[in-house]
């Protein structure tokens, strides 16, 4: 293995899910060499189970080639996401079949009210009969009793079989989103005075910000909101609430949410600094993997997003009959 370049400690956890060669040097000058898959946890699953290690001793690494039929597939990581995400925006009512999770919480969010398949993703080639009709008959009366639409939501590429069955069906995309992570122990640089003294943090969203966000909750959306022993940024000027942020933990992951500037204080670098806050928030927490989901369309804050260490893992998209 090739030495450590200067921060490569940070730049080896962006390969999550990828098989490393990892070489550690102990507090007494010796050395142990770890093989395996790196986890969302920062550790490594090595054949002899799964192995802790300070990337600060971390003298050298590389990525090696994985033998066929090993390592933590692509699948996998997308339903680690997926899992921690139904219980970062929690429904408030919920039901499990063989093959879906249905959620509902009034209507507030979509993904606390959408149906996610839960079976493997290849078992999507089986659900073109009759499986599939008496699955959508269920959700159909599972939503219709929420006064709710049924909508289907789908981790891709995992479910692009199933999606095409569903359009071929006449459903259609009704939001197509990126879900993005930051896999980086490091805080991001602290911001300037001018913003951080900004920017109040509480554990309840209180009516300014509920306010700043701009969403009727509704009567579910409280603890849709509350779900993931959140944290809720306000930006405030001269006593008012400009700007929102809302970061949760789950399952190894903090996800960052709510972030909203109102119109007339953008482009003043509010937004930015909400976010860099979030995130050194959940380094404090000890969340140092950061997920979100963002409209594909929204260039802007994909942009705002990238400039801080988030990059794509996977889409989500969500079909409806209506």
């Amino acid at each position: 293995m090739g030495a450590l370049p200067e921060q490569a400690a940070n730049d080896l956890l962006r390969h999550v899910g990828e098989r490393l060669s990892v070489r550690v040097q102990s507090e007494q000058g010796h050395t142990d060499d770890l093989v395996g898959i790196l986890l969302p946890t920062g550790e490594l699953e090595t054949k002899n189970g799964v192995r802790t290690f300070d990337p600060a001793r971390v003298v050298a690494w590389r990525v090696v080639k994985a033998p066929r039929g090993t390592g933590v597939p692509m699948s996998q990581r997308i339903l680690d996401i997926e899992s921690a995400s139904s219980e970062l925006w929690a429904p408030t009512d919920q039901e499990r079949t063989l093959r879906w999770h249905m959620r509902a919480a009034g209507g507030f969010t979509r993904r606390a009210n959408s149906m996610t398949p839960i079976a493997a993703p290849w078992e999507s080639r089986a659900w073109s009969g009759s499986s599939l009709d008496a699955d959508l008959t269920e959700a159909d009366r599972f939503y219709q009793a929420h006064d709710l639409p049924t909508i289907v939501a789908l981790p891709m590429p995992l479910y692009e079989d199933l999606a095409a069955i569903l359009i071929a069906r006449e459903w259609r995309s009704v939001l197509d989103i990126s879900v993005m992570v930051r896999i980086d122990r490091n805080s991001v640089d602290e911001i300037s005075k001018e913003h951080l003294g900004q920017i109040e943090i509480s554990t309840t969203p209180d009516a300014a910000w509920i306010d700043a966000h701009g969403r009727a909750l509704g009567n579910d959306g409280h603890s849709v909101l509350t779900s993931g022993t959140p944290r809720f940024l306000s930006y405030v000027i001269d006593n008012e609430n400009v700007g929102t942020a809302r970061v949760g933990f789950a399952r190894q992951w903090s996800a960052l949410g709510a972030v909203r500037v109102d119109p007339k204080h953008r482009r003043k670098g509010i937004a930015r600094a909400l976010v860099e806050r979030a995130i050194n928030v959940a380094q404090d927490q000890g969340f140092p993997f950061m997920l979100l989901q963002v409209d594909c369309d929204n260039h802007a804050a994909i942009t705002l997003y990238e400039s801080l260490g988030f990059t794509h893992h996977h889409r989500n998209i969500y079909l409806s009959r209506d």
